[in-house]
């Protein structure tokens, strides 16, 4: 099971947060834990006090794997879980595409929405998918092999901020109402969702250039995390900490 392996400033980060929201009162604590994935930074700023080196979609990244895991309660953990399988089910096409570019097929979808953002919003692209942003990316265990991007198991080891904010940014953009892959894409890709008005396929009628090529390829890493990410659950606890949960303590056999 993937863990939030984050750095010690993140995790201090999310210790800050966490107290700030604890110590606010409970229907702002609600109205929060109810509203958090929509990514609205006036909703979320109180909370962010000491605590403002992320980005909003990092922050709704960690929160909605917080509650995947089930650390928020088994009613978060249930909503987290639809908002999770609604972009595992989105993302069909997108792991069929990927899974056959391992064969050496064509993935005519990524290749049409990396040639259409580099022509028109190449300075976003640019920004998150290039140069030192993905060196450091890459650095931080953002690799995977063949067998790891054909299958998107759940993988071992820890999410990286990149991914964690990609991954935030595909949920805000679904629990705003966004539905399209493509619109998911560009959630993660420059951050602001967008619906094509245009046939993205007439965008690849000539081979990638080098450039293009490489976008897709960091692309594909990329998106291979983000749907990782919609499979973590809850991992095995101990039985002391099994048995410390109050509905658990006179189980007979186990817990007495």
């Amino acid at each position: 099971m993937i863990s939030l392996n984050v750095g010690i400033s993140e995790k201090r980060d999310i210790e800050v947060v966490l107290r700030n929201i604890q110590s606010s009162p409970a229907h702002e604590i609600t109205n929060f834990t109810t509203s958090f994935a929509r990514g609205n930074e006036a909703a979320w700023s109180r909370f962010l006090k000491g605590a403002y080196n992320h980005p909003i979609t990092w922050w709704v990244g960690i929160f909605q794997l917080q509650m995947q895991m089930g650390i928020w309660g088994q009613g978060y953990r249930a909503t987290a879980r639809i908002r999770a399988n609604r972009l595992w089910q989105i993302s069909e096409p997108l792991r069929v595409e990927v899974s056959s570019s391992l064969e050496g097929e064509e993935t005519p979808l990524l290749a049409a929405i990396v040639r259409y953002n580099l022509k028109y919003r190449k300075a976003d692209i640019l920004g998150r998918l290039s140069g030192g942003r993905f060196t450091n990316y890459a650095s931080m265990g953002g690799r995977f092999g063949s067998q790891r991007l054909s299958n998107f198991a759940k993988f071992t080891g820890g999410a990286t901020n990149f991914g964690i904010a990609s991954y935030g940014a595909a949920i805000k953009a679904i629990t705003n109402g966004y539905g399209s892959l493509e619109a998911i894409i560009q959630a993660i890709l420059t951050g602001r969702p967008e619906e094509f008005s245009i046939n993205l396929h007439s965008e690849t009628n000539t081979p990638l250039s080098s450039e293009e090529q490489e976008m897709l390829d960091n692309l594909r890493l990329v998106l291979s995390e983000v749907i990782s990410l919609t499979q973590v659950t809850p991992g095995p606890i101990s039985i002391n900490e099994f048995c410390s949960k109050p509905e658990n303590i006179n189980l007979k056999g186990l817990c007495k």
